[in-house]
């Protein structure tokens, strides 16, 4: 079929003009869906900015990854995988170990830990953060979980991880293996504490154990993606550690002669200076060689997001102290204006891409709002046809179970196959529409353009053919 543009025109000239109409049109479409497929996340600047916060590009971190912590989805990030020294966060895989042995019943929260002599004197090393450990006093474990947590005792994560393995070596092995189980690909870890052990001044090892395996000069080595990891799987399975976590001042051993109260270096918990509405914990870290780091979790109505902020500022400047919450509250405020946990499917009776399916409870999962909800069916779950990805492949997507009430008919498949949901995004669909949109505008003001020049030009014939008939008169 040919189309003719402006009266009558010559085959050849129409398929050169469709084909200027249609090479003009494409252009301008993929300009047009380029101004979305090319349109990148946020950087941290930039939520810095969207949250109101004034501080220097100098200050930025050197790696940011923000994690949903209901499901495990990858929410956004900057340089999530750069490797970096995460100082004390590394404390929180030894309570992890902790809290699985008590999960396993090999020690309780009432266990005591008779504090020795080695233990006082690592205390008293200033160098370290610690709290006082006196010789002699027994301290059950519900005592030094907070040590670890709000001031960050060296001492005090030393004295739980030799109560799961007296050797040191042994215990290191057991941590590395952990993280290689939970998903924690690239981390390496040489000590239980964050510290150097040769900041330990030779006794981070019992005397009597022999000590040749460990490297006393080198750093952990992690990554935020992989620390989110870790405080994923620990808040799924060990959420009451935020009960230490969730307040600006944290009291142990109360009632007794060794009784003291720890301020929390997490600047974002209520009525403190960088204040965060629904800011719990969960852990800081700092080192020379690690700069400044943070781990925060923070829950508002259904949605629990962790984010972890690795490198902040220069050593040299203790500001970084308070400089990594503003990067922390602003990686968790993009969280909360753009992403929802909710239920995509309740529990009942549906009919999905033309297959009846009964589910018994409600499928939640945590999206982007406004996003595409679509479902599709693979055997006997069903799930979200878009589902954001998860931080690690150890995580699995959300799916619930369900029972096929009836398939369709091979009429209904086919029609089913015609109307499925695009895989294409909300915003490449409007691209697209867009596009089409500045294609068809192209197309009229062509076809207006040549129905003037031949109407021109008809005129002219006959104009022309009643000025040759009237000088043959």
């Amino acid at each position: 079929m040919v189309i003719f543009i402006g009266g009558y025109q010559s085959v050849k000239v129409v398929r050169q003009k469709m084909r200027l109409l249609l090479m003009v049109g494409v252009i301008f479409l993929g300009m047009t869906v380029t101004v979305y497929s090319e349109e990148t996340e946020p950087t941290m600047m930039d939520l810095i900015q969207q949250a109101g916060y004034e501080v220097s590009e100098n200050d930025r971190p050197a790696s940011v990854i923000l994690i949903d912590a209901n499901t495990g989805k990858y929410l956004w990030g900057e340089n999530p995988d750069v490797p970096r020294n995460p100082a004390s966060i590394m404390k929180l895989m030894t309570l992890y170990m902790v809290y699985e042995a008590m999960a396993e019943g090999k020690l309780s929260l009432d266990t005591t830990v008779v504090a020795t002599q080695r233990y006082q004197a690592i205390s008293q090393i200033y160098a370290l953060s610690n709290a006082p450990i006196v010789s002699g006093v027994e301290y059950p474990v519900r005592e030094l979980i907070p040590m670890v947590l709000v001031p960050s005792s060296n001492v005090a994560t030393l004295m739980l991880a030799e109560l799961v393995e007296p050797s040191p070596v042994a215990f290191l092995q057991m941590m590395n293996t952990k993280a290689q189980e939970l998903g924690m690909t690239q981390t390496r870890i040489q000590n239980a504490t964050g510290a150097q052990i040769s900041a330990f001044q030779e006794l981070y090892v019992p005397a009597e154990m022999d000590s040749s395996a460990l490297n006393p000069w080198e750093d952990n080595v992690t990554t935020a993606r992989d620390l989110s990891i870790l405080i994923y799987h620990l808040l799924q399975k060990y959420s009451e550690i935020l009960a230490y976590t969730a307040t600006a001042q944290y009291t142990v051993m109360a009632g007794t002669p060794y009784e003291e109260t720890f301020d929390t270096y997490n600047y974002s918990l209520p009525e403190l200076r960088y204040a965060y509405a629904g800011v719990d914990g969960l852990k800081t870290g700092s080192s020379q060689t690690g700069g400044f780091n943070i781990s925060m979790t923070a829950q508002r109505d259904d949605l629990r997001l962790i984010t972890v902020v690795l490198g902040v500022g220069d050593w040299a400047n203790q500001e970084g102290e308070y400089l990594r919450q503003p990067f922390a509250n602003a990686a968790l405020e993009y969280g909360f204006s753009q992403f929802e946990y909710q239920v995509v499917l309740k529990a009942g009776e549906h009919e999905i891409n033309g297959q009846k399916v009964a589910l018994v409870n409600d499928l939640y999962d945590t999206v982007r709002k406004d996003s595409d909800l679509s479902l599709q069916v693979s055997k006997d779950v069903v799930r979200l046809n878009h589902a954001l990805p998860t931080v690690s492949e150890v995580i699995p997507q959300r799916t619930q179970g369900i029972t096929v009430v009836s398939s369709p008919e091979k009429r209904v498949k086919k029609v089913t196959q015609k109307m499925a949901p695009s895989s294409l995004s909300g915003e490449s669909r409007l691209a697209i529409f867009s596009g089409v949109g500045v294609f068809m505008i192209i197309a009229v003001v062509i076809v207006v353009h040549n129905i003037k020049t031949t109407q021109k030009r008809r005129r002219a014939r006959q104009n022309r053919g009643k000025r040759e008939r009237k000088n043959q008169r």
